[in-house]
């Protein structure tokens, strides 16, 4: 197999020449490759070259998963995905420095927590860096489409899912709701969340900040404080920018206002509903 990075326009080249010769090929694209397999072989185009490590990792959460008691029950039910929210009054605003806490190992914890994993792998786990970690636990619910060529002309399309999916889902509500828990305790100070990070106002009172260290810990979960400052908060339409340096490094964030969006869409059905009772008049 050959290997190239992923940018689009080698890709659409190659696959523009295999169609004008009508030859018979598929495509198969993931999260982080895109393999174009003919009969003489097969060419991957990566997003990122990820050392062994992380594929041994990947394949130790695996393979303590399907291990698990605790795995059935999980495998067997659905979880949402969502994994940010925002204060509901929130209006725009700009703050030289905000509150940010942060989770530790997030899913890597979450998976220790509901005995999913062994105390080996999570240990091995926590000698990848960050930004590796993710990717070990993403491969639990790796998925890709295969688009079948013959002659050069698309017959099929198969979509591939891993057995378990709903595994990694579940962490993504499992933290999902640990957030919402310190959403509810900071009240009108929370700002939003983001996956495994909140942010807050920086006058919170101390009481209430004590309760969501109180209530992370006895989760079982570890955190941390960064530092943020900068802070910018803008809304044009239905759409929140957010633009910070967090760490000394630029971030921005941008969502959606799911509230407004709501109303509209409702101010919407209400008024095709309208429209019809006065036809039907």
């Amino acid at each position: 197999m050959t290997q190239f990075a992923r940018q689009t326009d080698p890709i659409t080249n190659y696959i523009t020449l295999l169609r004008n010769n009508q030859y018979d090929f598929t495509i198969r694209h993931g999260t982080y490759t895109t393999t174009i397999i003919t009969s003489h072989g097969e060419k991957k185009f990566i997003t990122n070259d990820y050392p062994t490590k992380v594929f041994i990792a990947g394949n130790m959460i695996k393979r303590d998963v399907k291990l698990s008691p605790y795995s059935t029950e999980i495998l067997c039910s659905k979880h949402s995905k969502a994994n940010f929210s925002h204060y509901q009054k929130l209006q725009p605003l700009k703050a030289n420095r905000v509150l940010n806490i942060d989770i530790s190992k997030a899913y890597a914890t979450c998976l220790r927590n509901s005995g999913l994993i062994q105390p080996q792998t999570f240990d091995y786990l926590n000698t990848l860096k960050k930004e590796q970690r993710l990717p070990c636990v993403g491969f639990l619910a790796k998925s890709h489409c295969d688009w079948v060529y013959q002659k050069g002309e698309c017959t099929d399309i198969i979509t591939f899912q891993s057995d378990t999916a709903e595994i990694f889902f579940y962490l993504i509500h499992q933290i999902d709701q640990l957030m919402r828990s310190v959403e509810y305790i900071l009240g009108k100070y929370f700002y939003f969340y983001w996956v495994d990070g909140v942010f807050f106002d920086y006058e919170t009172p101390k009481h209430l900040v004590r309760q969501v260290e109180h209530l992370i810990s006895e989760m079982g979960y570890y955190y941390k404080y960064e530092m943020v400052e900068n802070f910018s908060l803008t809304k044009a339409k239905n759409i929140f920018t957010i633009s910070m340096i967090k760490n000394d490094i630029p971030k921005t964030y941008t969502f959606s206002d799911q509230v407004e969006i709501a109303k509209q869409l409702l101010k919407q059905i209400n008024s095709l509903s309208q429209k019809k009772q006065d036809e039907g008049q």
